[in-house]
Formats: structure tokens, C-alpha cells, sequence
């Protein structure tokens, strides 16, 4: 297995700090938070060079309440700048060699059809508007990544962060609705002890289409301090023949994440999760 971490958990570390930590623990990639602004590209080819670290992946960084990050919004003004904001996440992932950019058709934080009544017909109303609004947006920009050699991966988030998709079942609706080659799957272990039934199953199920994963625990500690199966999870991956990456993201208990991994008294835990989450991972690998 190939092990990586998602840098928006450090959230405005110096980047060199993120490769030097990485590099101390034995990761094999790093997951850029999908702010092209805030890289220097030739110092991240230079950083990934000198430590040997690949950049993996980018992570879009569509939250709710960062205006234009939307790309199933009602408002076609806000749907095209989230167009071009994720065209952008493409163009990052391209200079700095990454295969992957993982997109949310909806945005992180919102957790139900914009501006509707809570009645029951008109909020599949505002669901199925949604919906296409983000498969036409989608198809799109699979059309663009494809001509940058960029493979999308849609993530699945669960009920209480999102709406629009939530689980492998109704990811696998979506790519089928936007019928491009080039657009996958990627699976997180938090939203997944959530949502799905039997994680190890679930695996199995996205054997097709899985091209990334994010791990962390059922409490989105480290693996290992929740009760998330891994070591079921494990195998799964070994049986499909899963040639991606793990990419950790480990923050503290609370109840927002974002802010829970970026406030001070976070910053001890920082090596211990990264230490402690790669460690009991490749114990698991050398049991399977």
C-alpha cells in the first residue's frame, strides 16, 4: 500500500514543514487542499523532489460557506464560478504531476436543497434540480480534466455534511449519469462508518471504480482509535487489487472538523496522528 496525508489538516503550516513530517514517518504522497492560489508550484515540485514525496492528489475545497464552490447551485452565476474554481483545482493537479483531483458535486456543509420549503415533493424537486445541475457541471469538467491526463474522483459525504451524495450507491448513479471514462470514486472511512453497512463489502462493491481513499477512524482520530474495521478494510483492498493511496486525515474530536484540526491545542497531535495512523496501518498490511 501507498500511504499519503491531506495537508488541509494542518491548515496554514508551512508546506516544507508537512513534507518534512511526512518524509520523518515514511509517506509515500501528499494531498494538496485545492487552493491553487496558495502554492508556489516550482517550490512544490522542488519539495516533493528533495523528500520524495509525490503529490497524489488535490482535494477541492468546497465548503458552503466559501462563496462559489458550488457546483449544483440553482444560481448559474455561482455554478459557473464553481466551474472555474475547480478548473483551476485541475490546472494545480496537472502542474505539480498529480493524477487526481477529488470533487463534491455539492458542497461540504450544506444539507439540503437551496432555498426550498422542508415539504416532502418539494424537496425532490430541489434534489433532481441539483442533481442535474451537478451532472451537467461534472460532465464538463471531465471533459477538461481529460485532455490534462486528470482523473475526477467524486467523495461521498455523510447525511449530517452533505445531501446530494452519501454513500457508494448513489456515487455510482452519478458517474453512470455523467458517462466520462475519466470519472471516479473516492471513498473516506469516516463518512463510510456513517452511511454504509458492511465497509469491507463496500470496498469490494467499488472495486471498478475506486481510485483514491481517505482514511481516519469512526471518531476521524487515527485508525486504530475508533471502531472501524481496518484490518476487514485491508484485506478488501488487497482482494481488488486497490493500487492507490491511503490518505490520512486524522483531527481531533469536535464537532467541526475544519476548525478542530487548525486550532493550537491541535498542533501537538499533529506528529503523534501521523506517526501513530501509518504505524498501525502497515501492522495490519503484514497480517493480510
Amino acid at each position: 500500500m501507498k500511504y499519503a496525508i491531506s495537508n488541509w489538516i494542518y491548515g496554514n503550516e508551512p508546506l516544507e514543514q508537512v513534507f518534512q513530517r511526512l518524509k520523518r514517518y515514511g509517506y509515500d504522497g501528499i494531498e494538496l487542499v485545492g487552493e491553487p492560489k496558495k502554492y508556489d508550484i516550482d517550490s512544490v515540485l522542488q519539495m516533493s523532489s528533495k523528500y520524495m514525496i509525490k503529490v497524489c492528489s488535490v482535494l477541492s475545497w468546497c465548503l458552503a460557506d466559501i462563496p462559489g464552490r458550488d457546483l449544483s447551485h440553482p444560481d448559474p452565476s455561482i455554478r459557473q464560478k464553481a466551474h472555474e474554481y475547480l478548473k483551476n483545482c485541475i490546472d494545480l493537479a496537472h502542474s505539480v504531476g498529480a493524477p487526481i483531483v477529488i470533487i463534491l458535486p455539492a458542497p461540504a456543509g450544506r444539507t439540503s436543497p437551496v432555498g426550498i420549503s422542508f415539504t416532502e415533493d418539494k424537496w425532490a424537486e430541489g434534489f433532481k434540480n441539483e442533481w442535474n445541475y451537478a451532472v451537467e457541471g461534472t460532465r464538463e469538467l471531465a471533459a477538461y480534466a481529460d485532455k490534462k491526463s486528470i482523473t475526477l474522483a467524486i467523495e461521498p459525504l455523510n447525511r449530517y455534511e452533505s445531501y446530494l451524495i452519501t454513500n457508494l450507491e448513489k456515487a455510482k448513479s452519478f458517474v453512470r449519469e455523467v458517462g466520462s471514462s475519466n470519472l471516479k470514486i473516492h471513498l473516506d472511512t469516516f463518512h463510510m462508518s456513517i452511511e454504509e453497512k458492511n465497509l469491507s463489502e463496500i470496498v469490494h462493491q467499488s472495486a471498478d471504480l475506486l481510485v483514491n481513499m481517505h482514511i481516519s477512524d469512526s471518531n476521524r482520530e487515527p485508525p486504530g482509535r475508533g471502531h472501524t474495521d481496518f484490518h476487514a478494510i485491508m484485506k478488501s483492498l488487497k482482494e481488488i487489487g486497490y493500487e492507490g493511496y491511503l490518505v490520512l486525515e486524522p483531527v481531533p474530536p469536535g464537532s467541526n472538523a475544519v476548525f478542530d484540526a487548525t486550532r493550537p491545542s491541535a498542533f501537538t497531535t499533529r506528529d503523534e496522528y501521523a506517526k501513530e495512523g501509518i504505524e498501525y496501518l502497515r501492522k495490519l498490511e503484514n497480517t493480510i
